[in-house]
């Protein structure tokens, strides 16, 4: 019972409790984590109206902040998805509901345009103020009120891979990607497994150790009429693999992004009072514990 009296159990509660009221929570898990946090949040509320420390008062204060904040963004904030290709602008988003649903166009309240892609998988837009806004795969970028991210994807699928053909009569440059073969110089090159960071375990069989392009390398599938290879390409090593009967040297020369993007698009205009709430909850339960 102390346990559930204590500002510390009082505060992970409110938090808890405003997680359940946010919209991006499924709704399986909702109902037995409101039924956990409203305890604790009358227990906040105890501590914030009793007489007591002024560390109990802190988090009761701050367990309110945080709980109004989260419901707050629940019913007042907006998140959906972006998809841009390399040069498209847009000043509107395809907003999402509970559990996904669509909802339609919202505006951003601002341009952005799609500046680049980087082969590690970072987004750089520019907005109508010219303004940079960069997310990466572990880093989200923030402009206008509006949070941006890079949606998840299939890990491990290259854009495009640029294989350099070498032969008798020159060299020759082909793009392939998943599903996307190339021919050239009388072979049909297809692109069978990608590694963007090459490794391999302790059985000697291959993987990536991460979904950059840090050390790329590539199984590819080359036939020409009957005949069939093989072959691996790394661009560490260029012309690595050799296979018999096979009168061309391939190598893989870079790994290039494709040229769209897609973005997930939240704006939560309470978060800074959620984060003060935190703060001052978490001063409380240092204070309460002296």
């Amino acid at each position: 019972m102390r346990l559930l009296a204590s500002p510390g159990f009082a505060a992970a509660g409110a938090v808890l409790l405003g997680a359940a009221l946010h919209p991006a929570l499924r709704s399986l898990l909702r109902p037995p984590l409101v039924a956990v946090a409203a305890t604790a949040l009358l227990l906040a509320l105890a501590l914030l109206i009793r007489p007591g420390g002024p560390g109990e008062r802190l988090v009761g204060l701050g367990a309110v902040a945080i709980v109004a904040a989260l419901a707050s963004d629940g019913l007042r904030g907006h998140r959906g998805t972006l998809t841009l290709e390399v040069g498209q602008g847009t000043q509107s988003f395809e907003e999402q509901g509970p559990e996904g649903r669509a909802l339609g166009r919202r505006p951003l309240g601002f341009g952005v345009v799609l500046a680049r892609l980087d082969p590690g998988g970072a987004v750089v837009l520019r907005a109508g103020d010219g303004a940079t806004i960069a997310p990466g795969r572990r880093r989200a970028a923030s402009h206008g009120g509006f949070r941006f991210g890079l949606a998840a994807g299939p890990g491990g699928q290259p854009s495009v891979l640029r294989i350099a053909i070498a032969g008798p009569g020159g060299s020759r440059m082909v793009e392939v990607a998943p599903g996307e073969p190339a021919t050239a110089d009388g072979l049909h090159v297809a692109l069978e497994s990608y590694f963007p960071d090459f490794a391999l375990d302790a059985e000697r069989r291959p993987y990536s150790r991460s979904p950059e392009p840090r050390n790329p390398a590539a199984l590819l599938r080359v036939t020409r009429g009957s005949q069939s290879w093989r072959v691996f390409v790394i661009q560490a090593m260029p012309g690595i693999h050799r296979p018999e009967g096979l009168d061309r040297v391939l190598s893989l020369a870079g790994v290039a992004p494709r040229g769209a993007a897609s973005l997930r698009v939240s704006h939560e205009p309470a978060a800074p009072v959620a984060l003060a709430g935190a703060l001052l909850a978490a001063a409380g339960v240092a204070c309460a514990r002296r």
